[in-house]
């Protein structure tokens, strides 16, 4: 950011939990460092030069919901990013997130309806069992009868499928509801990538288009 944009938007300090999704769609998890009304300032692991695109997600303070955003990395520190807001969408349909993305930062991955028995360690009730509604290389669906806490970090484990091992995802809760989450998959490593685009092929039927996520 420039120093007139810093001096146009005031920068406040913070230090609020949020993830970055790389243009590839690895999703890595970091902490807001400052923030203005043009961009701000993010302390992760993210592998990303400046002028990428990433999808920023925050954790607001005080159950004040949560923010998604899409920017440009304008500066790379050793430890850090600095991005400039290219969109900050307003949420439809007036749920708890104050400001959420539509969807279209997502599209390029695509999103399979398939259901699939899956188990879900590290939530605040406990082990808890269920099944996807839809999955992609970035996240998916899931309905279970446990109750899952928005920001939750949780490891999602999918089944063997044919010529497949089973797969076990660190995952954050994006979005609760009653009887089932949204979940994003985090901090994957280069093989567990690679093995779950696999995965995600696999269940995609034969001759059919996917959708998107």
């Amino acid at each position: 950011m420039s120093g007139h944009d810093r001096r146009a938007f005031p920068r406040a300090g913070a230090a609020w939990p949020a993830t970055v999704e790389l243009a590839d769609g690895r999703v890595v998890s970091g902490e807001v460092v400052n923030l203005s009304l043009s961009g701000m300032k993010v302390r992760t692991e993210a592998e990303v030069e400046a002028g990428g695109i990433v999808t920023v997600r925050v954790t607001l303070p005080n159950e004040a919901g949560r923010l998604e955003m899409v920017g440009t990395v304008v500066r790379r520190d050793r430890d850090s990013i600095a991005v400039a807001f290219l969109k900050m969408s307003d949420s439809p349909a007036g749920r708890v997130t104050p400001f959420v993305s539509r969807g279209d930062t997502r599209r390029r991955f695509p999103r399979v309806a398939v259901s699939l028995p899956i188990r879900i360690e590290g939530g605040s009730e406990g082990t808890a069992h269920g099944h996807t509604l839809d999955l992609s290389a970035s996240g998916g669906r899931v309905i279970t009868p446990n109750r899952l806490v928005e920001g939750e970090v949780v490891v999602m484990e999918l089944p063997a499928r044919a010529g497949l091992e089973l797969l076990r995802l660190p995952a954050l809760v994006w979005e609760a509801y009653l009887g089932g989450a949204v979940l994003v998959f985090t901090n994957l490593a280069p093989n567990e990538w690679s093995r779950l685009q696999e995965y995600v092929a696999s269940c995609q039927p034969r001759g059919s288009r996917p959708g998107s996520v």
